[in-house]
Formats: C-alpha cells, structure tokens, sequence
C-alpha cells in the first residue's frame, strides 16, 4: 500500500482562530440549493453563518451573556 503525502498545510489547516474556543466538531445543515447558493456566495460565509445564528440565539433569548456584548457591537443604530 503507498503512503498518501501529508498536505503541506496539515499542521495549520483548522486551527483555532480568535479568543473564542471553538467546539471540536463543526455543525453541519443541509438547506434548499437556492439559499445554499446565496449563501456560499457571500464573502467571509463562516462569520455570516455564525452571526446569523448568533443573533437567532439573542432573539430567542438562548445567547449566554458572555456574547452579548457581540451582538451589541454588531446591531446596526436605529434612528
């Protein structure tokens, strides 16, 4: 049996990133093809998603305090 090569970037890829630990395994949801193309066509679509449910989770008054302040920063002024 041949040995597969290492990818040159094994000891970076996934790495922590932030202040914020990050659960082990990632969520993962299927969703109809339109919004999945929406979606994966927005830049920076992982901090989109997270957002999006960050800010599901405030309204639904689950966010634990220690995020708040996230949402606060995030939240547009209204006038």
């Amino acid at each position: 049996m041949s040995e597969t090569p290492l990818r040159r970037d094994y000891l970076t890829r996934f790495q922590q990133q932030g202040a914020i630990p990050m659960a082990e395994r990632p969520l993962s949801v299927r969703m109809p093809e339109d919004i999945d193309a929406v979606i994966r066509a927005k830049p920076g679509r992982t901090e989109w998603l997270r957002d999006a449910i960050f800010e599901k989770l405030w309204r639904e008054g689950d966010l634990p305090k220690q995020y708040h302040h996230l949402i606060a920063e995030s939240s547009p002024s209204v006038d």
